[in-house]
């Protein structure tokens, strides 16, 4: 696996290999960031379901200037402090291991851009997910979600969300969704 654009193109990373962890492909991650925009100004990113931390490590490529990332699994987490070393970054990264209840309830109010979201496919509870990032106020204005899921899972309208995207890449589908406040 490797960095498709920016400051570390070209840059292979490592992948956890892990069963309860699905890595997205680069060209998936690609698509990702054609949808929501190929490079960024200093925008703050997590990786929510973080995996070996490949969308954070694309963000920070392409200019985002803080990530965090998060997994509740141990092993994977070491892999992504693995792949921010190897990468030398030298912006701030934060590792968080939690369950991303908990986790976003660490992230100071309105202090994010933008959120990836690749929870585990049996994690169906998308509308949910979304809510809680919603009620935890971490989310600015005009912020974006991406969120990879499978393909037969029914996308869901979130108060106080707008759905920009919504494509099918084999068996996932990745909606965007933007933040548009507080009715």
């Amino acid at each position: 696996m490797r960095i498709n654009a920016g400051i570390y193109k070209r840059h292979n990373i490592y992948m956890t290999n892990l069963e309860t962890t699905r890595e997205t492909s680069d060209k998936v991650r690609q698509a990702i960031f054609n949808l929501i925009g190929q490079y960024f100004e200093g925008e703050v990113v997590l990786d929510l379901f973080a995996g070996s931390g490949a969308m954070a490590l694309e963000a920070i490529s392409r200019g985002a200037s803080k990530a965090y990332f998060n997994d509740i699994n141990k092993k994977a987490l070491a892999v992504c402090k693995k792949n921010i070393n190897l990468l030398k970054i030298d912006k701030p990264c934060i590792l968080l291991n939690y369950d991303y209840k908990d986790a976003i309830k660490r992230i100071d109010k309105e202090s994010l851009d933008i959120i990836f979201l690749d929870p585990p496919y049996r994690m169906n509870n998308t509308k949910e997910i979304v809510e809680d990032i919603d009620k935890a106020n971490i989310l600015k204005n005009n912020g974006i979600i991406s969120f990879e899921m499978a393909k037969e899972t029914e996308t869901s309208e979130v108060e106080n969300f707008e759905i920009l995207k919504e494509k099918v890449y084999g068996i996932k589908k990745v909606v965007i969704y933007k933040k548009v406040g507080q009715n």
